[in-house]
This record gives structure tokens, C-alpha cells and sequence, in this order.
């Protein structure tokens, strides 16, 4: 039985390449505070409202998280939330853990595969997968991705998961599917192919729960349900989740794709959500129990998964939709910003590149859900992304880069640790702010959406004003109220008991010496684009000796021009 008192979340993480170090930051002071806040909450529980030591500021409403969808780098941080939720040895990064110890969001987007003896960035240029392989399936070398996963997605001591994640919770990654499935349409209701057309879907999803007392390992045996519960005390299970989760990160050409193999029976349970219904629906599958398939990156198709996890989120909870007792996140490190509609040239080039714009743009809006999302009702929509103010000369301003792993399509993080350290704490950072001041309520309305009538020493601590700090400004109460608070409205903080996180500062934005970067990549770099031509001209080898020096050099220039002009223009460059 759903809690039908509870505030339902559904959280939604776009892709965003290295940037998903941001996306960590977000969830991991995400899940510290909602964990905080549980702490006292318990505290409270256990006393009863009557005890002397009752603390009476403590909200006593619940809040749980439904849903996550995720494409690419969000996909991987949706899984490793529901790891980091049904982990004991959990914990946060914070002043009381620096290194991030045990927190699998750090140590799997900041550390990444980073050793004394090598840097990530040294494996992603390694070549030792041109061997394995025998051909290039990726211009970088995906073996330190691998490793990262290995760690991640590993048996670990379980726990319950807390109170603050709903026991159904689901998980959605979206993937693309290189094969495709195809569906034939039947226009006269009798089956008959030859009355019928076909089509092909290319966007797909996996969907976990994990196993409780109300869900059993595997596929569930109604057919109208689409999903796999995951018992991770499973090596079986936790490969599963694995090769999900590395699919839908799998970018295209410069990160290796992925075969992928599941249940035909999954696979026939899609039209209900691809369609709405199965009636004159019918997937056409290989003989077989499973069904294989390459996928890439998830975020080709749909990169910022909220329909398809409001769906979910909807299918789940209807009373809780209809009583607007819900919210839905959505965390972007990279929200689309282009106003640009103006015509494009009539040269061929031109053509080609607004065709390719065309049919990106024309996905995104037609990915389901759409409508649905922006049918939501008032302040049940909201949006976490990245911002980063600097001082100049007394005033607060946005400089031109917010995030160090942004530049080169999001791979820059890629190339220093300290740049995604910086994105992970601006993660951090951007969080509080969003709990405290944005992921809220309307006064009028916390009766009615939280389930609550909060005392006057309750509003006192938790509530604020908009304008900030202002008395006769429109009130708002926190749907998460943040523990490390004294009294928002004019931003106390418990910087006694929690110190630099109370109020969390931004890391100092990252420099990098070229000439240092170029000393200790330049010839590894040279030597992976010379592997890689050796192996897409081995078959022609009088063209490879006309001209393997010169694309090697050619291909390093391009390389080297464009790092150090994007970090140039993003302010990175010491």
C-alpha cells in the first residue's frame, strides 16, 4: 500500500558527458539532507510530541522519491543513487568526510579512475582496446570506464533502504537502439501482416525496482507491467544493471557502444508504453528468449527523460497527481539556452548541418510526455542547474562558464580531476540553495500538499520570503526542509554543529597549464590517433604509408587547437 500522505518525487537527469560530476554533487546533498532530516524525524518518533525534549521546529511530513529517469551521465547517476539508497556504508561527502570515502557518487564522477600512477585521462588513451577489439569502435579507449563501473556496480552491505525512497521505487535509463525494434500496425484488427505497416522504434528504456517484500526478482507476471526488480546480492542481477547503465552512456563514437541483452518478454510489454496501448500493436521479435541489441548513448533520443517518468510517476500515484501532493525535478548541467531560429544557408554544407539541428530538435519535442509536462499545475515542476556567481567590483554576476567540464561538449572533465571536483561541489552548492529557497510550497497550500499544519516555531526556522528576506513578501515553506538551518527567512545557519556545510562556498573555478597539459598528453595523444589510423587503413596499406604521418600530425593539431581554445574561452587556462 502507497503512502497516500506522502509528497511523491520524481527526479529526472539529463545527460551531460564528464558535466555528470554536477548531476553527483546535486544527489548526493540531496539524499544527506533528506537522510538528516529522517535522523530527526526518528528522533522525534521515538519521544513523542509530549516528551520534554521533543523539538518542536521538526517537520514531521514525509517526502519520498518515486521515480528517477536518467540519460547518459544522468543515467549513471540514477543508478548509482539507487545503490548509494541500498548501501549501509553510504556516507556523504562533507567536512566530516573530505576524500569522499564511501561515497559512491565521488569517488565514481571526481576520482573516476584516477591512480597514483595514472590519470583517467591517461587509460581513455591507451590502446590496448585496438588490440582486443582488432578494430576502433571508439576514438577513446572505454576500458576506464569500465573499471569505474566494476567498483560502482558491485555487492555491497545492504540496508533497507530509508524511509525517504518509496518501496516501489523505479529506476529508468533510456538507451538507443542501434537495431531497433519493429512493430507492425495492423489497420483491420484481424493480424493479417499484409494489411498492416511496420514500424521501427529506435528510443527504448530499462526500468528496475529493487526486491522487497512487495516485489519478487524479475519480470513481473502481469503483462501490463514493464519493468525488473534487481535482488543485488546478485552478481547476475548487478550485470544486468551494469550493462544498462554503461549503454546509456555510451557516446557515440568517442565512447565505445554497447551489446545489450534482455528479456523477449520485456521487449513485448513495450507498446503499453510506446503506444498507450498494445491493441493492433504487435512487436516483431527474433524467435528467442532474448533479444540482443547495440545500444548507444540514451540521450541521442530522449537526453532529458522527464515524460517518460512522469508517465511512471502518474501510473503510480493518481490520487497523489490529482491532489498535486508531487513535484518533478529535472537536473541539467547543460539546459538548451538557443533562441537561434533564423533560416539557414542554401549551400549544400548549410543544408546538411541545419538537417542535422532539424532532426535533434524535432526528437526532443516529440519525446513522450511533453504535453503532460507542461500541463503540470503549479509549482510541481522544477529545475536544478548549474550557476555560479563571482564578485566584481561589489556586485554578485554570472561569469561565462559556470561549470570546468563543460567545454568540449562536456568532455573537458576529462582532462583534470580538479575540474570535476569543482563541478561536484558546485552540485553541492546549488542544492542547498534549491531546497531552501525554490523546491517549495505556497504558504496557503502546505496543509493541502504536504500534509501538514506546521506550528508558528515551524515556520519561524523553515520559511522565507520573495522577495528574499523581505516581510511583506508572498511566503513559501521548503518541501525538504534542511536540517542545517536556523532560520531561513533571513539565512541563519548551524555552522556550530555543521559547520563549512552550512553554508556550503563554491571551490576556487580550476586553472590548467597548457604547456603542462600538452607535455604530459601530446605524445599519448598523437600515438592513439596514429593506432587508430593504423587500424581503420590496415587493409590499405600503400594509403597508410602515404599518409599516416600526416594524419597523425593533422589530427593532434585539431585536437590541440581545439582543447586550448575552448578551455581559453571558458576562462581555464592559467
Amino acid at each position: 500500500m502507497e503512502n497516500e500522505k506522502s509528497f511523491k518525487l520524481c527526479i529526472t537527469m539529463a545527460g551531460a558527458v564528464s558535466a555528470g560530476a554536477y548531476t553527483a554533487g546535486v544527489m548526493d546533498y540531496l539524499i544527506e539532507t533528506l537522510d538528516l532530516w529522517e535522523k530527526a524525524k526518528e528522533i522525534n518518533r521515538s519521544r513523542g510530541v509530549d516528551h520534554p525534549d521533543y523539538d518542536h521546529s521538526i517537520p514531521m511530513h514525509e517526502v519520498e522519491i518515486d521515480v528517477m529517469s536518467g540519460s547518459s551521465a544522468g543515467g549513471i547517476s540514477s543508478s548509482l543513487t539507487l545503490l548509494a539508497l541500498a548501501d549501509k556504508d553510504f556516507k556523504s561527502y562533507n567536512k566530516d568526510n573530505p576524500s569522499g570515502k564511501n561515497n559512491i557518487f565521488y569517488e565514481s564522477w571526481v576520482d573516476m579512475a584516477d591512480t597514483s600512477g595514472s590519470s583517467t585521462l591517461d587509460k581513455l588513451l591507451k590502446n590496448n582496446d585496438l588490440k582486443e577489439f582488432g578494430e576502433v569502435r571508439s576514438l577513446l579507449n572505454t576500458t576506464a570506464i569500465d573499471s569505474i563501473a566494476n567498483e560502482a556496480i558491485r555487492i555491497r552491505e545492504p540496508r533497507k533502504i530509508p524511509k525517504y525512497a518509496s518501496d516501489s521505487l523505479d529506476i529508468i535509463l533510456t538507451t538507443t537502439n542501434l537495431r531497433g525494434i519493429n512493430f507492425l500496425v495492423n489497420f483491420d484488427g484481424r493480424g493479417d501482416a499484409s494489411q498492416g505497416t511496420v514500424i521501427t522504434n529506435h528510443g527504448g528504456f530499462f526500468r528496475y525496482k529493487l526486491k522487497n517484500d512487495k516485489f519478487k526478482a524479475g519480470i513481473p507476471e502481469s503483462e501490463d507491467e514493464l519493468y525488473y526488480v534487481l535482488d543485488i546480492s546478485k552478481k547476475k542481477h548487478l550485470r544486468y544493471l551494469k550493462d544498462a547503465t554503461l549503454s546509456t552512456a555510451a557516446f557515440p563514437i568517442g565512447l565505445r557502444s554497447r551489446e545489450v541483452s534482455i528479456s523477449s518478454e520485456y521487449i513485448k510489454r513495450y507498446p503499453k508504453y510506446l503506444f498507450n496501448q498494445s491493441k493492433g500493436i504487435e512487436p516483431l521479435l527474433p524467435e528467442g528468449a532474448v533479444y540482443k541489441f547495440n545500444s548507444v548513448d540514451g540521450g541521442i533520443i530522449n537526453n532529458e527523460p522527464y515524460g517518460i517518468g512522469l508517465k511512471v510517476l502518474k501510473e503510480k500515484n493518481p490520487k497523489h497527481i490529482e491532489e498535486n501532493r508531487y513535484g518533478v525535478i529535472m537536473i541539467d548541467p547543460f539546459p538548451n539556452k538557443d533562441h537561434d531560429v533564423s533560416e539557414s544557408g542554401k549551400d549544400i554544407l548549410s543544408i546538411a548541418k541545419g538537417l542535422l539541428r532539424a532532426l535533434r530538435d524535432q526528437v526532443m519535442f516529440n519525446q513522450e510526455g511533453i504535453l503532460d509536462a507542461l500541463d503540470l499545475s503549479d509549482r510541481t515542476k522544477f529545475m536544478i542547474e548549474p550557476v555560479r556567481k563571482i564578485e566584481v567590483n561589489g556586485k554578485w554576476v554570472r561569469p561565462k562558464s559556470d561549470m570546468a567540464s563543460a567545454p568540449i561538449a562536456g568532455f573537458a572533465g576529462f582532462l583534470s580531476r580538479d575540474f570535476r571536483a569543482h563541478d561536484f561541489q558546485l552540485g553541492r552548492k546549488n542544492c542547498q540553495a534549491f531546497l531552501r529557497y525554490y523546491f517549495a510550497v505556497s504558504s496557503e497550500n502546505i496543509e493541502n500538499r504536504l500534509n501538514i499544519i506546521p506550528n508558528d516555531v515551524i515556520k519561524e526556522r523553515f520559511q522565507f520570503a520573495v522577495p528574499a528576506m523581505d516581510i511583506k513578501g508572498e511566503k513559501f515553506f521548503p518541501i525538504i526542509p534542511d536540517m542545517r538551518v536556523l532560520r531561513n527567512f533571513n539565512n541563519q545557519v548551524d555552522t556550530a554543529k555543521y559547520g563549512v556545510d552550512a553554508e556550503i562556498k563554491a571551490l576556487p573555478f580550476p586553472k590548467l597549464s597548457f604547456t603542462e597539459l600538452e607535455k604530459q598528453y601530446k605524445k599519448k595523444i598523437k600515438n592513439r590517433i596514429g593506432s587508430i589510423v593504423k587500424y581503420l587503413l590496415k587493409n590499405r596499406f600503400l594509403s597508410f604509408m602515404a599518409n599516416f604521418f600526416y594524419i597523425r600530425s593533422a589530427g593532434y593539431k585539431f585536437v590541440k587547437e581545439t582543447i586550448k581554445e575552448e578551455l581559453g574561452e571558458n576562462d581555464l587556462l592559467k
